[in-house]
This record gives structure tokens, sequence and C-alpha cells, in this order.
């Protein structure tokens, strides 16, 4: 009894000091309800978030994926991000700012981010070069391609698009206008279980 007393709480130590805590979620999304019961895959997921008031954040799993990705963006936008900060990025959660400010978003501390105002990633849907989101999603999901070629992953991301109940129709078109110009025709949105439909 007393060895198992002991493997309990050997194994009860080391999964409190080897699990890794989730980010705070950057905005809170109440999603609408439906009967659809198809469940999403756990990780591989590019996720586009529309908050209540319009607001576009992305999130996306994978820390090999995230590193890639903001290697590139940081070359490409000349956002002079170092290893230390390109780090950060790969353990952050959602994010909703211009390139701009990412560099100060990413340096501030969590309770810090918490609070720091996003004004939602840019989108323009009158000239796709200028968008924003489609350049994050595109090289996401260019970088996820980059490492099911090296083995690093098994699969591509799946596109997932999660709206408030309340958020204004033409801000979810806009995203879905986005991920059309991109060339991007398979996506899921999101919904939380309400019950299944009863039959007559």
């Amino acid at each position: 009894m007393t060895a198992m007393c002991d493997v309990a709480f050997l194994l009860l130590t080391f999964f409190m000091l080897t699990a890794k805590t989730k980010p705070a979620e950057t905005v809170v999304i109440d999603t609408p309800s439906s009967i659809s019961e198809t469940k999403l895959p756990d990780a591989g997921t590019l996720t586009i978030l529309i908050a209540k008031d319009g607001k576009i954040f992305l999130d996306m799993t994978g820390q090999h994926t995230r590193m890639s990705l903001i290697n590139d963006v940081s070359n490409r936008y000349s956002l002079g991000l170092n290893d230390e900060e390109k780090l950060k990025f790969g353990n952050m959660g959602s994010f909703g700012l211009a390139h701009s400010q990412l560099k100060k978003y990413i340096n501030l501390t969590p309770s810090e981010r918490a609070t720091f105002p996003q004004p939602g990633i840019p989108v323009d849907t009158s000239d796709i070069n200028k968008s924003e989101l489609a350049d994050w999603i595109h090289n996401a999901r260019l970088a996820q391609f980059r490492m099911k070629q090296d083995g690093k992953v098994k699969e591509e991301y799946v596109m997932i698009v999660k709206a408030d109940k309340d958020t204004p129709y033409p801000a979810v078109q806009r995203v879905i206008n986005t991920l059309t110009d991109i060339n991007v025709n398979k996506f899921n949105l999101i919904t939380s279980m309400e019950g299944k439909a009863e039959k007559k």
C-alpha cells in the first residue's frame, strides 16, 4: 500500500511539473447552437475567431509551425524579432492586431496581453494583396505544409471559422470572402451542441 501511494504521488508530481498551461483566450466567443455532431481534431487546426464587435483574431496549433510562420513574417515585414520573441510567439495564444504592433504585443507579460486593446487583424476584401488576414492564413498554411513535408506534422491545417452568435453577418462574410479569394474553399463553422432534433 505504501509503495502504491509513493507511485501515485510520483506520477502526480510528474504530470504537474510537465503539464503545459493553455494560453489565456484573447477573446471570448459565444458560438451559436446547432445539432451538428461533427467533431473537430484537437491538433492541426487554424482558427479564425470573429468577436461580436466584428474584430478578427487568429489562432493556430503547433509550435513548430508557429515558429516557421513568425520567422517568415518577421523577415518579410522587417519586424526585427529576435529568437526569444519568436519563441514567445510560438507559445502564445490567439492574436488580433496588425504586423506593426506585433513586436510590442509579444514583449508584453501575459497579464498585460490580457488587457492590451487589440483592434483585430486588418482585412481588405477589395485588394487581397493588402489584406493582412489573407497573408497570415496563406503563410500559416504554407508553414504547416512545410512541416508536413519534413515529417514534423501528419496533416495540413483544418480551417475553422468561429464566430460569436451576435457577430454581424457582414463581418463573417468578409472572412468567407477572404478565404475564397485565396482559394480556401473548405472550412468548418463552429457551433455549440444544442441537442438532437426531435423526430415526428
